[in-house]
């Protein structure tokens, strides 16, 4: 397979953005040089890294030698590149519901409480509405809580009038209402209509994958949330976006192998212990909470810190052992 990804460049690219690394002191020079990495996030992510189309030939790939294994070591690790923290902060953390779908999808369940804590449910504010009403539900289902769903459920159905929604954001959330519900029958009807509504909507997709990432993350989610004989009842989409094979062995593989597909060369090292650490964990804050300036509504408003999330999750990273050599 001929690939786009070339280490030469991404030395290349990496040493750009270190150039502009000067050592202040006041901690390890290796720590505040992963630090200024992970500031610099953007650049890190879009550069530093795979290239898209290569990520696209390595799923093709493995999808048609039917290597279930290997397709979760490269959803897990791609999934990874768009789960790093943003120092800009603000509402970057409404990617994560997506980002979990593909998590589950892999097996990939322990970062729940990363990518979508119980504190998000103060989060009403965003800039997209689907974010709130479908993270809440889920938030609530995973976390096995009636109080929030006793709220959740009311709002997530009051999206779902909402003349501007799309058919994506209707199946998926309609989906998460029916395991509230214990609807299977309604169930696998919503989960044709992701598969069916994937293709056309690229509204809040984390990237174009080769076949139906969400659908498949939410096939998972209903193993793990429902009782054996509820899930059997189930029905699997029948579309052509959607892998019955891999949804069959996933079923008997709850947790696979998810070591990295693409390892960086010994002097990117570095970048190999990031991406087989966990996921930064989301850090919310209140920042008009105190501005004489605000509006009271203002002053409600939750956005993600970006600030702290990005100096904690470089704190993790060192306890970790990444950036110490």
């Amino acid at each position: 397979m001929e690939l786009r990804t070339d280490p030469a460049t991404l030395r290349e690219k990496y040493q750009k953005v270190m150039d502009k690394f000067v050592y202040e002191g006041g901690e390890p020079e290796g720590k505040a040089r992963l630090r200024h990495l992970l500031r610099n996030q953007w650049t890190f992510v879009t550069s530093v890294a795979p290239e898209p189309e290569d990520w696209n030939a390595w799923t093709e790939e493995r999808v048609r030698e039917k290597d279930w294994p290997g397709l979760c070591r490269v959803m897990n690790q791609r999934g990874k590149i768009d789960m790093m923290p943003s120092i800009y902060g603000s509402y970057c953390y409404e990617r994560n519901f997506h980002c979990m779908l593909e998590c589950f999808a892999c097996g990939n369940t322990q970062v729940m409480d990363r990518l979508l804590p119980r504190e998000l449910t103060k989060v009403q504010n965003s800039n997209e509405p689907f974010f709130p009403a479908a993270a809440h539900v889920m938030i609530g289902l995973w976390y096995r809580d009636p109080a929030v769903l006793e709220w959740a459920v009311p709002a997530a159905e009051k999206f779902m009038r909402r003349k501007s929604s799309t058919l994506l954001e209707k199946a998926m959330l309609s989906f998460l209402l029916d395991l509230a519900g214990g609807d299977m029958d309604k169930a696998g009807e919503d989960l044709l209509g992701v598969c069916r509504g994937y293709p056309r909507d690229q509204k809040y997709m984390i990237g174009r994958r080769p076949f139906c990432t969400l659908a498949h993350g939410l096939y998972c989610l209903a193993q793990v949330l429902l009782p054996e004989e509820a899930f059997q009842a189930l029905e699997m989409p029948s579309y052509h976006n959607f892998l019955p094979d891999f949804a069959l062995w996933r079923r008997e593989h709850p947790d696979p192998d998810r070591s990295l597909w693409f390892r960086y060369p010994e002097d990117l090292a570095l970048l190999n212990g990031i991406y087989e650490a966990p996921p930064a964990r989301l850090v919310l804050s209140q920042p008009f909470l105190d501005s004489p300036r605000a509006k009271p509504r203002e002053r409600q408003y939750w956005m993600a810190d970006g600030v702290r999330w990005v100096n904690e999750y470089v704190d993790e990273l060192w306890e970790l052992g990444v950036g110490r050599n």
